[in-house]
C-alpha cells in the first residue's frame, strides 16, 4: 500500500493527531483529528472550485499552525503538489495558486506545467518529495518505535524548512501533538516527548526542556558529539534522521 492509500485509509479515525497553537497571552488554539479534517474538506472543496487538479502546485505562505496543517492535507487530498513559503517571502515560479500569510487565495495568471508523476511537496531548494519518501521519515521511527501515537512534539524547524515539514508529517501521519509558537517558558512547562532539532542547535533548545528518560531527541542529519553529549546529559534519546534526498 502507497503512503498515499495509507493516509486516505488511516484518517480521520485509524490516527488522531492535533495540533495546538500557543499565543502569548491569550488561549491556545486546539486542532483535533476531526476539526483538522473537517477543515481540510473545506479547503480541498475550494481548491478544487478554483480549477486546481492534480500535479498543479499550490503555495502556502501561512505560518505553522492549524490552517497550514489543514492546507496541507488538503492538497493530498486532491494530489495537488504542495509547496511551502516562509511567510512574507516572494514565492517562486510555477505555482499554479497561493494562499498568503494572511489567508488570500490568488491564482496565477499563466497556468504552469503540472508536475508528472508522484511527487507531493515542492520545495524552495528545488527538490521535490513524494509522499511515499516523506512517509520514509515516519517509517524510520516507527519500525523502532520510538515515537508513539499521542506524542507531545515540537519543531525547532519551521515547517516551511525541509526538516520542519518532517516533523510536521511524522505528527499528522502517527497521531501526535504537534505544539506550535512555544516561548522557551512554555516549552519548559509542556514537557515534550519528543523534540525535533536541527543539528549543533541542540544546547540552547534542551536547556528548555525538562530531563525525561522517556523523550526523544530527534536531529536532522547528523548528529554532533555535542549533541549527544547534551542529550546524554539530560536523560533523552537520541536518534539522527536521514532526511529524503
Amino acid at each position: 500500500m502507497s503512503a498515499l492509500d495509507r493516509f486516505h485509509a488511516s484518517w480521520p479515525r485509524g490516527v488522531s493527531p492535533t495540533v495546538v497553537e500557543h499565543f502569548a497571552g491569550a488561549a491556545d488554539h486546539v486542532a483535533p483529528a476531526m476539526s483538522l479534517w473537517s477543515g481540510a474538506e473545506r479547503i480541498a472543496s475550494s481548491l478544487s472550485s478554483m480549477g486546481l487538479v492534480a500535479g498543479d502546485r499550490f503555495g502556502c505562505s501561512l505560518p505553522p499552525g492549524i490552517r497550514w496543517a489543514q492546507t496541507f492535507v488538503a492538497c493530498l487530498m486532491r494530489g495537488l503538489v504542495f509547496a511551502p513559503i516562509p511567510p512574507g517571502q516572494k514565492p517562486g515560479l510555477g505555482l499554479r495558486a497561493l494562499v498568503d500569510e494572511s489567508g488570500n487565495f490568488t491564482m496565477a495568471t499563466e497556468a504552469p506545467p503540472r508536475l508528472q508523476g508522484p511527487g507531493a511537496v515542492s520545495l524552495r531548494e528545488g527538490r521535490t518529495w513524494s509522499l511515499d519518501a516523506l512517509d520514509g521519515v515516519s517509517t524510520q521511527l516507527t519500525e523502532r518505535q520510538h515515537v508513539r501515537a499521542g506524542a507531545r512534539l515540537v519543531s525547532e524547524a519551521p515547517w516551511w524548512e525541509p526538516s520542519g515539514l518532517c516533523a510536521a508529517w511524522l505528527g499528522l501521519s502517527l497521531g501526535c501533538e504537534l505544539h506550535v509558537g512555544l516561548s522557551d517558558e512554555e516549552l519548559h512547562r509542556l514537557g515534550p516527548d519528543v523534540v525535533c532539532a536541527r543539528s549543533g542547535h541542540v544546547e540552547r533548545l534542551m536547556n528548555w526542556v525538562p530531563a525525561a528518560p522517556t523523550g526523544l531527541l530527534v536531529v536532522n542529519g547528523e548528529a554532533s558529539a555535542t549533541d549527544r553529549a547534551v542529550a546524554d546529559r539530560r536523560g533523552w534519546k537520541l536518534v539522527s534522521l536521514a532526511l529524503p534526498a
